[in-house]
């Protein structure tokens, strides 16, 4: 083969490749953006208000919330069993 044809294919080839390359980046930052605005954990908003309370609740010491009584207990104050 003559070598300005060689010389013309290969510049051919190489344009064609970087072509592609840049499709392909573009491609993938398309499908990183829509990633970026997807949100990551959907969740109820009472699921989000426990996650947010879990949050600021120091670990390891009981949160200062009363429970309820049992619907067993008849006493309006929470007795050692209930509580």
């Amino acid at each position: 083969m003559h070598p300005t044809i060689e010389y013309e294919i290969a510049k051919a080839l190489i344009a064609g490749r970087q072509r592609q390359a840049g499709q392909a980046a573009s491609a993938r930052a398309v499908g990183r953006a829509r990633r970026a605005l997807a949100p990551r954990h959907p969740r109820p908003a009472a699921g989000l208000a426990r996650c947010v309370l879990a949050l600021l609740v120091p670990r390891g010491r009981a949160s200062r919330v009363q429970s309820r009584p049992r619907a067993a207990c008849p006493s309006a104050v929470p007795c050692p069993n209930c509580g």
